[in-house]
């Protein structure tokens, strides 16, 4: 089965059980490792009004590996709730440093709560890597992916920006050797106020101008800045139309990914395949 069929049947399941809803119900038939590793806080950005970012050392470093967009089991003390967050950093910061991030939304869902109300520094976790939302490099290699659509909402940024990041990283440590040509970032928020990571992805932009391309959507407030790539609109059918037929010689080399609310995902999915990107370059991840 496709891995687009595999999200699909979680939804599914979804809808016909309504007491399938923790996090460890609705990934339970995805794989994962099966050791968990203690891991400490060492560091906790706010990075928007409701978000913050958690970096951790996790204490066993040889038992600790994941790809960009893998997510994490994680068990606090004291909460009974398992909680579930992507990973927000790269497997090559984590290979230097030693550390990985987290950025978390508050919300009242006991783990979410607890990070934002009572973690401090300091503070050690279990974590469990699991997800098939992935950007394996090796893979799309072979696979000959040169394009790549980033499509993301809300903090559906959260898996695609350890993606983007981490073909990035890969581009500067051999430019020769990098596979992929072109990436397009799609970004929808409510709010400016809302863009998560919005500096660190400009960052990248402005270090890669001709590979990577970022637009970005805000549904409920004008565009701070006045450009091409600021809209006051959602990510629309006319707009994925546009986009697609500017790939279309492509369409056998690229890849979309898409992470965001449920509905939007139906949209945007729904927009690429009647535009002619098959599904099987259609990949995706729903939690909610």
């Amino acid at each position: 089965m496709s891995q687009e069929g595999q999200q699909r049947d979680i939804i599914s399941n979804n809808d016909q059980s309504t007491s399938k809803t923790t996090h460890l119900e609705r990934t339970s038939n995805l794989k994962r490792q099966k050791l968990s590793v203690p891991s400490k806080i060492i560091k906790i950005i706010q990075e928007t009004p409701t978000v913050k970012t958690f970096k951790f050392n996790p204490s066993s470093a040889s038992e600790f590996s994941f790809l960009p967009g893998q997510w994490l089991d994680v068990f606090i003390p004291d909460v009974s709730i398992v909680g579930g967050f992507s990973l927000t950093s790269t497997p090559q910061t984590y290979k230097e440093t030693n550390t990985f991030e987290l950025a978390i939304k508050y919300s009242n869902h006991p783990p979410a709560k607890w990070f934002h109300e009572q973690a401090n520094i300091g503070d050690e976790v279990n974590v469990r890597v699991g997800g098939e939302f992935v950007w394996d490099s090796l893979k799309e290699k072979q696979e000959q992916t040169e394009h790549v659509i980033f499509i993301a909402g809300g903090v559906g940024i959260n898996p695609l920006i350890s993606m983007l990041e981490s073909i990035c990283q890969d581009k500067l440590l051999d430019k020769e050797k990098s596979f992929v040509k072109k990436i397009r970032l799609f970004y929808s928020v409510r709010t400016f106020n809302e863009l998560l990571f919005y500096k660190r992805i400009e960052g990248l932009n402005k270090q890669f101008p001709e590979m990577l391309e970022c637009s970005y959507f805000l549904t409920r407030e004008d565009p701070v800045h006045k450009s091409e790539f600021y809209y006051k609109q959602r990510i629309g059918k006319k707009f994925i139309k546009d986009v697609i037929e500017k790939e279309r010689e492509y369409l056998e080399k690229l890849k979309c990914f898409v992470c965001g609310p449920s509905a939007m995902e139906d949209d945007v999915i729904k927009f690429l395949k009647e535009s002619g990107v098959d599904e099987k370059r259609i990949l995706f991840e729903k939690w909610w």
